[in-house]
């Protein structure tokens, strides 16, 4: 029979064997208000400066909002390779890797399909990205906690001002066939808050190709480069109702697409506007 100071003793190395793999398991990931330097025995660290290039915001309506950049500098020599990492609405101490950078400083560029690509997520509108940086340093991971990033994706449309003005092309999809096509010069697209457009003849000239009134108003809504129908505008001629046909707009050709129907008539069709410039 074991003595009571054996026991003791015993209970005592098990405690002791599991505090030390408490504490490997503790340093794997070590961050940088830890003061890994003096527990490592190093000099101080150099610091890890990170910013956004640009902007902080991926606008998914722009083409040039799509992307972003972060340029990566330090306030001394970092002879240690740098790996950045995304995570998506949540920070993470390892997301997904997007690239290991072996010298400073750097400027990374990402595209948002940069990012769709990596993280095989379809990143959208309302979401948030989450950039850390990591290196590993006397053979521990060293996270700069204190350098992360975030970004946020957003989709502010942005079509048109007062003051443009626009020439559109339109056709019938049924009605007479006279004329298969029309075009309209110096149309306006005001915008009406809440990413909602007035458009002053949305048949861009058809109807008036064929007796009607040359102004034909609609409104419509921008979500995300999606164009769908609202309502009436002020200055109408027959009752407009929705296609239940989305369009679109292409922020880098400056071409908007919509649908129209009118239900006195029968008549429906699609009109393309493209930005004078």
């Amino acid at each position: 029979m074991r003595s009571l100071k054996s026991i003791v003793n015993n209970s005592m190395a098990i405690q002791f064997c599991m505090l030390i793999l408490f504490t490997l398991a503790s340093c794997e990931l070590l961050e940088e208000n830890e003061n890994f330097s003096a527990r490592q025995g190093l000099d101080e660290l150099p610091k890890l400066e990170a910013v956004f290039g640009n902007s902080s915001d991926f606008n998914l309506s722009s083409p040039e909002g799509s992307s972003i950049s972060i340029l990566l500098s330090s306030n001394q020599d970092f002879n240690r390779s740098i790996s950045v990492f995304v995570s998506l609405n949540s920070v993470e101490s390892e997301g997904t890797e997007i690239i290991e950078v072996e010298s400073l400083p750097f400027e990374l560029e990402l595209d948002i399909e940069d990012i769709r690509n990596i993280t095989e997520v379809e990143v959208t509108d309302g979401d948030k990205l989450f950039f850390t940086f990591q290196s590993t340093i006397e053979g521990n991971e060293y996270l700069f906690s204190n350098t992360a990033l975030s970004a946020s994706v957003i989709c502010n449309s942005m079509i048109s001002t007062a003051e443009d003005t626009w020439t559109g092309n339109g056709v019938s999809n049924n009605g007479p066939s006279f004329p298969p096509t029309s075009t309209a010069a110096n149309i306006t697209i005001t915008p009406m808050g809440d990413n909602n457009y007035l458009i002053s003849d949305i048949s861009a000239g058809w109807l008036d190709a064929i007796g009607f009134r040359p102004v034909q108003e609609g409104i419509y809504n921008d979500e995300c480069n999606t164009i769908t129908w609202v309502e009436r505008g002020g200055t109408v001629q027959f009752e407009f109702v929705d296609p239940e046909i989305p369009g679109n707009y292409d922020p880098i050709t400056e071409t908007l697409t919509i649908y129209w129907s009118e239900i006195t008539n029968d008549f429906s069709g699609q009109s393309i506007f493209t930005k004078n410039n």
